[in-house]
């Protein structure tokens, strides 16, 4: 599934990247960069490149990394097989009480937990993965200032907000519906963004600035669309022209100069 296979390594390697004088963070290989994504796949492949290159250490380090992974998850992994310890333990001592044998229940709870994990895997997939994808939004060639006009435009228009406004929706969603106000106010929290979301909503219909909010579902199809090469996300150096900042600096900070 996503999570174990992309989700987490990369969650992993961030963790490991922000720890400045850790292990991981100083041996970063200088041929691999920070920014690529880790896949689990990578636990095989980057060894054999690094050998390949002729870098052993590097070798090491890749090894080195995944295993941390995965004593990371483990205890996760451990929860997704728990439900099928129970029967097997009980009926080793004889104290299993349930009408099957303790092997058939252990096997049916363990095929519950996985396909209770793979359908909270596709919820969560679908919450967290199509927010900043689609034909209609936008990504950029340029970085800009935090809290600038042109960070808060790109918050708007490559952010896109699902259903909102009550706690039916907004737990179904995980309070991931809030993603424009999310990027543009992040220290604050999800209850205020359902108070916020109504203001920032009317304010950029005011001032004519897009303001994506769709199902969940069609925000999904619109990724997978991009993903497949069936649509493109539009590209663009900056929103803002240069010449509307009074400030040179953060005039240079917009267009990347």
């Amino acid at each position: 599934t996503w999570k174990f296979t992309y989700y987490s390594p990369n969650t992993y390697k961030e963790l490991a990247l922000s720890k400045k004088d850790s292990w991981l963070a100083r041996n970063w290989p200088s041929w691999s960069k920070k920014t690529d994504p880790v896949v689990v796949f990578d636990a095989l492949r980057m060894p054999v490149e690094a050998l390949w290159k002729g870098k052993p250490k590097d070798a090491l380090f890749w090894t080195v990394f995944f295993a941390e992974w995965s004593l990371a998850i483990l205890p996760m992994l451990i929860s997704v097989a728990l439900p099928a310890v129970w029967p097997l333990l009980l009926g080793h001592f004889g104290l299993w009480f349930g009408a099957s044998r303790a092997t058939e229940a252990a096997v049916r709870a363990l095929v519950t937990a996985v396909v209770a994990d793979m359908f909270s895997n596709a919820h969560a997939f679908v919450i967290i993965a199509c927010n900043h994808s689609g034909g209609d939004l936008y990504r950029y060639s340029t970085s800009c200032k935090a809290y600038s006009a042109e960070f808060l435009l790109r918050c708007a228009y490559s952010s896109a907000n699902f259903e909102c406004g009550n706690d039916l929706v907004d737990i179904t969603y995980g309070w991931l519906n809030y993603q424009i106000e999310h990027h543009m106010f992040p220290d604050m929290t999800p209850l205020q963004y359902r108070k916020f979301q109504p203001l920032v909503k009317s304010i950029c219909k005011k001032h004519g600035v897009m303001y994506v909010q769709q199902n969940a579902l069609k925000r999904t199809w619109m990724m997978f669309q991009v993903a497949v090469g069936d649509a493109e996300m539009k590209r663009c150096t900056a929103l803002v022209p240069p010449s509307a900042y009074k400030s040179p600096v953060e005039s240079s900070t917009v267009a990347g100069a």
